[in-house]
C-alpha cells in the first residue's frame, strides 16, 4: 500500500493522543520475507512518555519490529498504530514524527568526514527542503548538546575515579566521526534524531556500546531524555537490545538515578524463530 507520502490522502493532524489511548499499539503483527519469519503474533502497547523495551536473542527480529513501528517496514499481517496513526496507510506522516538512531541502514553515521560536516549534513536531511536548517550556529549548538548530554551523566553513572568512555567521551568539532568515542557517537545519534523534534525516539541496538559502563549510561539518558523542545506533548523511546542487564542495573532502587524522575518502562520478549531469515526491506 502507498504510504501518506505519495498519495492524495488527508493525514490527521499532529497532535498528541488523547489521555490514556497508547502512543503505539500492535496487534498481532507478523513480518515475513518469503517463507521466512521474522516475528509473528506480537502484540503489545506502549504508554505514551514511556520507555519500550525490545529485547531477545539475536535473530528475533528485534530491529525489524523496531523500524516496524517507525513506518521503516511494512508488516505482512496484523494492526500497528502508531500516535493515533494506522500503519502502512500513514506511514509517511509516521516517519516524519518518528525518529531512529543506531541502525546503520536508516542512519548512518559517516565516519569519512569531520564532525562538523556530518552534523550539518545531517541537520539538512532533517529539515524541510525549503527551510536552511544548517547554520553554523545551530551545527555547534547541535555538537554542544551532546557534549552537554555526555556531562549530564557523569554525576548519575560515574562511579568515583574510574573513568568511563562514555561519560569521559567528548565531541570534537574538526576530528572524524570514526574516531571519536562510542559513548560520543552514541550521543551525537541522539541528538541528531531529537532535532527534527519527534515524538518517538526509536534507539537500535543498545548492544552495540560494548562496555558495560556505556550501556548504563546510555540507559541511563533513554530513561530521563526530555524533548528538544518546550512542549507538552510527552516523547515516547523504543529501544531495542539482547541483554537488559545495565537497564535493571539503573533501575535498582540503590542507583543514584533512582532519585531523579525517570519514564516508565515496559519490556516485551521476542521468541527466537527457527529458522535464519533474509533481511526485509526498509525505507
Amino acid at each position: 500500500m502507498k504510504d501518506a507520502m505519495t498519495t492524495s490522502q488527508s493525514v490527521p493532524p499532529a497532535e498528541r493522543p488523547a489521555d490514556g489511548v497508547p502512543a503505539i499499539s500492535v496487534d498481532g503483527l507478523a513480518l515475513r520475507a518469503g517463507k521466512r519469519t521474522i516475528f509473528e503474533d506480537v502484540t503489545f502497547d506502549v504508554p505514551a512518555g514511556s520507555l519500550a523495551v525490545l529485547t531477545g536473542p539475536s535473530g528475533t527480529g528485534k530491529s525489524a519490529l523496531a523500524l516496524a513501528v517507525a513506518g521503516r517496514l511494512t508488516p505482512t499481517a496484523g494492526r500497528v498504530s502508531v500516535l493515533g496513526l494506522a500503519l502502512p496507510r500513514y506511514a509517511g506522516a509516521v516517519r516524519r514524527r518518528v525518529g531512529v538512531t543506531g541502525n546503520a541502514t536508516v542512519t548512518p553515521l559517516d565516519g569519512t568526514l569531520p564532525v562538523k560536516h556530518h552534523v550539518a549534513e545531517a541537520l539538512k536531511l532533517a529539515g524541510p527542503w525549503w527551510k536552511p536548517s544548517a547554520s553554523p550556529g545551530r551545527v555547534d549548538r547541535t555538537i554542544t548538546a551532546a557534549n552537554d548530554l555526555l556531562g549530564a551523566l557523569e554525576g548519575v553513572v560515574g562511579d568515583g575515579g574510574t573513568a568511563t568512555s562514555l561519560v569521559r567521551a567528548r565531541l570534537h568539532r574538526s576530528e572524524l566521526v570514526r574516531d571519536a568515542a562510542p559513548g560520543a557517537r552514541f550521543a551525537l545519534g541522539l541528538v541528531l534524531a531529537l532535532a527534527s523534534d519527534p515524538d518517538i525516539l526509536v534507539v537500535d541496538d543498545v548492544d552495540q556500546l560494548r562496555t558495560v559502563h556505556e550501556r548504563r549510561a546510555a540507559w541511563a539518558a533513554l530513561l530521563t531524555l526530555g524533548r528538544t523542545r518546550d512542549d507538552a506533548r510527552p516523547l515516547t523511546v523504543v529501544a531495542t537490545c539482547q541483554d537488559r542487564q545495565e537497564l535493571d542495573d539503573v533501575l535498582d532502587a540503590g542507583h543514584r538515578l533512582a532519585a531523579l524522575p525517570l519514564r516508565p518502562v515496559t519490556v516485551h520478549a521476542l521468541i527466537p524463530s527457527s529458522e535464519p531469515t533474509p533481511a526485509p526491506e526498509i525505507r
